[in-house]
């Protein structure tokens, strides 16, 4: 298993405000891909495991500072980490550095478990015990600190 799984970007033009920096919604599709990532990484697939077993990981609370800016054309590492898993929510946790190592920005998703069929939330121990068993064995950390 993989406390921390990296997921690199390059700063696309398309990404930038008219200033030339990277759009702050940008760190937020970043987090969605290095989330899928870690969960990969960590033996899952997003889609079989979730997706068509009728649950969805449903974003209720996000945060974003932001440090440093980065540029088009930038190097840029999500380090993705699991920080919190109940049998009703995840919450993740991620770090953006620039490619000298600087951190440019953090951030955090929080997910509920949720039925696709009934748009509702669930207790996954109960609705999939299989998938809750293999959900308790991913690392769970806390952020480094700065």
């Amino acid at each position: 298993m993989k406390d921390v799984v990296i997921s690199e970007f390059e700063v696309r033009w398309g990404e930038c405000d008219p200033a030339g920096i990277i759009y702050h919604p940008n760190y937020i599709d970043w987090f969605s891909v290095a989330r899928m990532r870690f969960i990969k990484e960590n033996g899952l697939s997003y889609m079989e495991s979730f997706h068509d077993q009728g649950l969805v990981l449903v974003v209720i609370q996000v945060g974003l500072s932001c440090k440093k800016t980065l540029r088009a054309e930038d190097k840029a590492y999500v380090h993705a980490r699991l920080e919190v898993c109940t049998r009703t929510r995840m919450q993740f946790h991620y770090d953006v550095y620039n490619e000298s190592g600087t951190l440019c920005a953090s951030g955090f998703t929080e997910h509920a478990f949720v039925d696709i069929p009934t748009n509702k939330a669930v207790n996954i121990a109960k609705r999939n015990p299989e998938l809750w068993a293999i959900l308790q064995g991913l690392p769970v950390t806390q952020p480094e600190t700065h």
